[in-house]
């Protein structure tokens, strides 16, 4: 089957009530995520409950192939220390994309076995996920469910795939006892299926701001030395762009951008921080236009990506599909205003405009460069925004996920959990 992993977890000092037990929760993920470890090592720390992650595989906490970045990886940061986890069999270990891939039948019994009082499955895009809802159903365990759907990309797929979808998702929902909601698109999301608001718990789409802030709040101090280090004068101003470079982000957009406004804002750049199929085409326009200031710098892993943060001075995120964005919530906790399309799930919750940062009309590069020229000609609108970025993500943290999850369980679970 599985093996727990061999792990150490602080006495919080606070057992569970007296006459009560924690409960016992059990997370299906596929593989350890960067963002989530952090999470799952604050929830394991609370005293009502007993947490065990269930992953189909280790990639990411061990090296892989990421087809999107095309390049082998592995995360820098600890991802399977501070909580229980167990490792379950996994009979398509080479794909790890689409519905077929992480396949591990044997969710079913471990949940069976286990008898756990509650289990939350992230997402629905793979065949192990509908086998944890069966195995939930089976052994008349809760279910919650935690995904980055959006309405914005509803229909997208044709009208029998949009059919299929409804039929299969509001089956679903309806046997589903809690809906984690990661924002207000995610909730009309759910709400669009019939999922009642009583059932729905916010627990926002997290990264760590504390270990973002800290690291950027340093390398700030040495902003000078870190530009020089990869070339870039002191005095330009940076747009940033994290992520892969595919079509569905757009990179291409902050060229466009910077070919119209680099004439009249000499000093204007821009820093492409990722890889994908697009990075042979950007490196040629760069050239082939004489781009000033304009750097892509690969790949960059979490430990890196706070310098990067700290030597821009906006993020740009034109993506045309983006459930969510979580660069967005990295470069706010690093203090730079942001500037998203309305192809951003991130855009509606934590965008605010003309006080931390921008939405424009996907596409639309002339709105674009309108709010580009804005920001690149105020530093004090900058410095403005930046702060209030830091501000507002602080209400997107680890502390209310977990504060969410604790509801959406004492809900499920009608009131078992221990101090509920």
């Amino acid at each position: 089957m599985g093996k727990p992993a061999v792990y150490s977890l602080p006495d919080t000092g606070n057992p569970p009530g007296e006459g009560l037990r924690p409960l016992r929760l059990a997370v299906f993920v596929t593989h350890p995520i960067q963002y989530f470890a952090p999470m799952f090592r604050r929830l394991a720390r609370r005293p009502e409950i007993e947490l065990t992650v269930l992953y189909a595989s280790l990639i990411g906490a061990e090296p892989y192939r990421d087809t999107g970045f095309g390049r082998t990886l592995a995360w820098d940061i600890p991802m399977l220390e501070g909580y229980r986890y167990r490792v379950l069999k996994n009979y398509r270990p080479r794909k790890t994309e689409g519905f077929f891939s992480f396949l591990s039948p044997g969710i079913i019994r471990e949940i069976s076995r286990e008898r756990y009082d509650a289990v939350i499955v992230f997402g629905w895009a793979c065949l192990t996920s509908w086998l944890a809802f069966a195995g939930a159903r089976l052994s008349s365990v809760p279910l919650m469910l935690y995904g980055d759907s959006i309405p914005l990309f509803e229909g997208a797929n044709g009208r029998l795939k949009a059919a299929l979808k409804t039929l299969l998702l509001g089956s679903l929902f309806r046997r589903t006892s809690a809906f984690l909601v990661m924002g207000k698109l995610n909730r009309a999301f759910y709400e669009s299926y019939g999922a009642p608001a009583s059932k729905t718990f916010f627990v926002p789409y997290p990264v760590d701001n504390d270990f973002f802030t800290l690291r950027a709040e340093r390398a700030r101090e040495h902003r000078e030395a870190l530009r020089a280090r990869y070339g870039i004068p002191p005095e330009a101003v940076l747009l940033l762009f994290v992520g892969k470079l595919v079509r569905r982000k757009r990179p291409q957009d902050l060229l466009a951008v910077l070919r119209r406004l680099q004439p009249s804002l000499p000093y204007l750049g821009a820093v492409f921080v990722g890889e994908g199929e697009l990075r042979p085409w950007l490196e040629a326009e760069v050239a082939r236009g004489g781009m000033r200031n304009t750097f892509l710098l690969g790949f960059k892993n979490q430990t890196e990506l706070p310098e990067v943060y700290a030597i821009s001075d906006m993020l740009v995120l034109p993506s045309m599909r983006e459930p969510w964005g979580l660069v967005t919530n990295e470069a706010m906790a690093c203090g730079l205003p942001v500037v998203v399309s309305n192809m951003t799930g991130a855009g509606v919750d934590i965008v605010r405009g003309d006080d931390n940062g921008f939405v424009y009309p996907c596409g639309d590069i002339a709105a674009l460069e309108k709010i580009i020229r804005r920001l690149a000609a105020d530093a004090e609108l900058r410095g403005r925004m930046g702060q209030r970025s830091k501000e507002i993500i602080r209400s997107f943290s680890y502390e209310q996920c977990v504060e969410g999850i604790l509801k959406a369980t004492r809900s499920a679970t009608k009131g078992r959990v221990a101090g509920a």
